[in-house]
């Protein structure tokens, strides 16, 4: 039986890391494979507190007390089961953040590493994270005979030539293995990031809110606050929900503010905050607007809105076209909007996508067709459908050099 051992800097089960969720759901694919899957990882995260989160979750949780006799610094360690057998261990960092927790507690984790090496015998490691201890960790695996894959899910690793000497990187698309191989000539592998779909689909679903996540500029608030203004003032009836994150309803009021309107006047507006589970946020939410700005490494919103059967319109900029997979609408922003843009789009901008809103707000034959097109293209992130990629990807890393 494989043994492959999950090591991350941060939380697994935080709901507001993309990455760090992807990546544990493709070793919930290979435990049911067959794999012996092991995680190690820490507290740290950037959602709500660690025991909070592991609550919530229904968990039988031990924990081990530090022997401070030995160690006056060690912190607990959290233990637990989880998912497809899958065992667990997560250093309590306390009050560290995802970028802070290397130093007193990074001692602590070395020491956990070095044993599940040394007791565990992984085959392949599976991680993420560029700080030189990380980096460090990674050699010291392929010293132990561990094969290691690395993965890869921003644009943050341009600089990293350590990479090359990896035995796999595994990415989020087809779009950013693009963007390393031709700005850094890494070879990797692209496949699609895997969704659970008890966190993501709604149980019951009822079609109101055009719905966008996180206004921030990245995100596009600058040309939402545009189209906001535009429907909000054309069809009142039509209402937009805004769901904060780093992103604020505050945010979107100064960029209309910037451009010379108030949105605040307008009733059909509404902010919601950040929610656990995709699945709260697509439970009213009729179509998903995704003006992304930033070259977005894949576009996992878009994906979980297919998944739900709600229509993405989407930025024709990053990898959010290839996550639409042909069951969104892809749509122009205007060249002039980058991230140093700080006031909004002109209103002739946004009419293309006026127009697909509107039509997709009136027309219940069009609603519908784009529903069903939506929810079958999402059946490509099914964790099932996904499963023989994955696990042909990690057989022929294990096979490689044998």
């Amino acid at each position: 039986m494989p043994r492959l051992l999950l090591l991350l800097p941060q939380l697994p089960q935080d709901p507001a890391s993309g990455a760090a969720r992807s990546m544990r759901i493709i070793c919930e694919i290979m435990a049911e494979a067959g794999w012996s899957v092991r995680a190690l990882a820490v507290t740290a995260n950037t959602a709500a507190a660690p025991p909070d989160i592991l609550r919530g979750m229904n968990l039988a949780v031990r924990t081990r007390l530090p022997n401070r006799a030995l160690y006056k610094h060690d912190r607990p360690v959290l233990e637990f089961t989880g998912d497809h057998s899958i065992h667990y261990q997560l250093l309590d960092t306390g009050d560290h953040t995802t970028f802070s927790w290397h130093a007193l507690p990074g001692s602590q984790f070395n020491r956990l590493y070095q044993r599940e090496l040394a007791d565990h015998k992984p085959d392949v490691v599976f991680g993420f994270g560029g700080h030189p201890d990380d980096v460090e960790r990674f050699i010291r695996a392929r010293a132990a005979g561990c094969k290691v894959v690395f993965g890869l899910r921003n644009h943050g690793y341009k600089d990293a030539d350590w990479l090359r000497d990896l035995d796999g990187v595994l990415t989020c698309s087809e779009y950013l293995s693009g963007v390393y191989r031709e700005e850094l000539g890494l070879p990797s592998t692209g496949l699609p990031s895997p969704l659970d779909p008890a966190e993501t689909i709604a149980p019951e679903r009822e079609a109101i809110f055009f719905t966008a996540i996180n206004p921030s500029v990245e995100k596009g608030v600058f040309f939402l606050a545009r189209l906001a203004e535009e429907l909000a003032a054309r069809r009142p009836d039509l209402p937009m929900l805004f769901i904060e994150s780093r992103g604020s309803g505050g945010q979107l009021v100064q960029a209309g503010l910037a451009g010379g309107f108030d949105l605040r006047r307008h009733e059909s507006l509404m902010f919601a905050a950040a929610v656990p589970k995709p699945a709260e946020i697509f439970r009213g939410a009729r179509v998903l607007l995704a003006p992304s700005v930033w070259e977005e490494p894949f576009g996992r919103v878009a994906a979980e809105a297919l998944l739900n059967g709600v229509p993405p319109l989407v930025s024709d900029r990053g990898g959010l076209a290839e996550a639409a997979n042909g069951g969104g609408f892809v749509l122009p922003l205007p060249k002039s909007l980058t991230l140093e843009t700080r006031t909004p789009v002109a209103a002739a901008d946004v009419e293309p996508w006026l127009e697909v809103m509107l039509r997709l707000a009136d027309d219940a034959d069009f609603y519908a067709e784009a529903s069903a097109r939506a929810r079958a293209a999402g059946e490509a992130y099914q964790p099932a459908v996904l499963a023989p990629r994955y696990v042909n990807f990690f057989q022929q890393v294990l096979r490689a050099g044998a």
